[in-house]
């Protein structure tokens, strides 16, 4: 894979705005499950997409915990 860095500065700039759409869609989808507001509807697999979005939320809050272990900090 090309280094970041030496990508055009326009190409960045598009692949920056669609990362923060992305990330913005799956943080409402977050928020939405966690308000429970797809409970109850049988028609689009409520169980089933509340259980997967805990798990997404669960596994990103892991995640965003290993990266903060392995990184060096200053007071230690």
């Amino acid at each position: 894979m090309t280094n970041r860095n030496s990508l055009p500065m326009p190409v960045r700039v598009v692949l920056r705005l669609l990362a923060a759409a992305v990330w913005t869609v799956l943080g409402l989808l977050a928020y939405v499950v966690c308000q429970g507001m797809f409970g109850g509807y049988r028609q689009i697999h409520s169980q089933l997409l509340t259980t997967l979005g805990m798990i997404a939320i669960a596994l990103t809050g892991g995640i965003a915990w290993i990266v903060d272990e392995r990184r060096p900090h200053d007071d230690e």
